[in-house]
């Protein structure tokens, strides 16, 4: 699954590639600041955070679009195929400009945001560097909390005893989940270890680690694929024509030109003619679909 998920990964990038030949995109404005793999110490993610902050211009409080922040510096993101979806958001740096592959069926505005400030971690701190370690994710993780939830900010609002009215009206404020908060609160000390676990236990109970209450807005979406398709069909080249150019087939290229997950499959018919519009057997091609159908 994680070889599929890069293979479709870098059908997005010959994508954007193509679609920059077309189509000025936004600067990338991503800095670099390498974390070491085994540094165990918090204080080097929140100061990565604290300067992504800067560097991008974010004001106080809570940041209202993150992905909208994301793309307006340079990162291209776009909605992974249902086939992958075993595989949680990631990110990879490409020789023209980042790109983050959102999970498509993880319907959840508020652990959607976490995800990108995960991925957003991973692109200041760990380029080159393999991802799936334990002390990687942790950085990772504490990169998004002090994106997200500065500590100079948010410690005084955080619960010094479970509170679940004051944990809703937080959620909704700085758009992130309620179990974010909880970890957020045991992390800097205002919740002790035993409140927090009891904490998740009543979560698990009431089924909130599935699905939390309060409101639950639409999820942010990319907008730099989709937009530049849509100025390059009004004037008048088809979509048809740029997944062609980027060797794309077409139901990854909706996919990844979608401002929504996409999460019908293509039946084995339909991926075969597309295939032959690559590689003709008649010249020797082969092709081999990218997901099981």
């Amino acid at each position: 699954m994680r070889d599929q998920a890069t293979a479709y990964g870098w059908i997005v990038h010959d994508i954007v590639q193509t679609l920059e030949r077309y189509v000025d995109m936004p600067q990338c404005r991503i800095p670099s600041l390498p974390v070491p793999v085994d540094s165990e110490t918090t204080s080097e993610p929140v100061i990565a955070a604290q300067e992504l902050r800067k560097a991008w211009g974010i004001e106080k409080g809570p940041i209202a679009h993150l992905l909208r922040s994301a793309e307006n510096n340079g990162i291209v993101a776009a909605f992974g195929p249902a086939q992958s979806a075993s595989v949680d958001a990631y990110s990879f740096e490409t020789p023209h400009r980042p790109i983050v592959i959102l999970n498509p069926i993880k319907d959840d505005y508020y652990r959607q945001r976490f995800d990108l400030a995960h991925e957003l971690g991973h692109l200041v701190m760990h380029l080159d560097v393999e991802p799936g370690g334990r002390l990687v994710e942790l950085q990772a993780h504490h990169f998004a909390s002090e994106l997200l939830m500065p500590e100079s900010e948010i410690i005084g609002q955080l619960p010094r005893r479970l509170n679940w009215s004051q944990l809703l009206t937080l959620k909704e404020y700085w758009g992130v989940s309620m179990q974010a908060l909880l970890y957020r609160a045991r992390e800097l000390g205002t919740l002790s270890d035993i409140t927090y676990r009891n904490a998740m236990i009543r979560m698990s109970k009431e089924g909130w680690r599935r699905q939390e209450p309060g409101r639950h807005p639409g999820l942010e979406q990319p907008s730099i694929l989709p937009k530049s398709l849509e100025l390059l069909e009004s004037a008048g080249i088809a979509a048809v024509i740029i997944a062609r150019e980027a060797r794309a087939p077409m139901n990854l290229f909706s996919t990844a030109t979608a401002r929504q997950p996409t999460l019908s499959n293509a039946t084995a018919e339909e991926l075969t003619i597309e295939a032959h519009d690559f590689a003709s057997p008649e010249k020797g091609g082969r092709v081999f679909s990218l997901f099981d159908n």
